[in-house]
């Protein structure tokens, strides 16, 4: 088990590098009223479910890059993303969703977790947890629940 932990932490280094930053280029959409998921309540967020996501939002709030990736009750996952597939392991740590992925080239991570109506948002651990964090540009990713459509778009203001 000491030898998962420690590529989890070898992961979780390689995904802050510069393709985290690329990935936190998108527009606020993320309100104060968002919810962080803790414990049980990230545990049934994700066991046993499919969660369809992107990555690279412009500066419109668009995503460009798309995943779905399948958290199994055994704790493997099945990320798919442009037609490649890699397995891994998900695990929850200190509140936060962690990702490992076999593949050597396949940066994990863990990831802070928050809910806005159907949308989970993922923020980075490797990006210090900060008062204000809801209301800055940095989140990762944002995914809903295959199938679902997103509830969480940016409202007009």
């Amino acid at each position: 088990m000491p030898h998962k932990f420690l590529k989890l932490s070898i992961a979780a280094l390689l995904f802050a590098s510069p393709i985290t930053a690329i990935a936190q280029s998108q527009k606020t959409d993320i309100r104060p009223n968002a919810n962080r998921l803790l414990g049980e309540d990230l545990r049934l967020s994700f066991k046993g479910k499919i969660h369809s996501g992107a990555y690279n939002f412009t500066e419109k709030g668009e995503p460009t890059r798309f995943y779905e990736e399948a958290h199994n009750t055994d704790g493997r996952i099945s990320y798919t993303e442009n037609g490649r597939k890699d397995p891994g392991t998900w695990l929850i740590l200190k509140d936060t969703m962690c990702y490992l992925y076999d593949a050597p080239d396949m940066p994990g991570g863990c990831f802070r977790v928050y809910r806005v109506e159907n949308c989970y948002y993922f923020y980075s651990d490797q990006n210090i947890e900060l008062k204000d964090e809801l209301d800055r540009d940095y989140w990762t990713a944002r995914s809903v629940i295959k199938g679902e459509q997103p509830k969480c778009e940016a409202s007009i203001s």
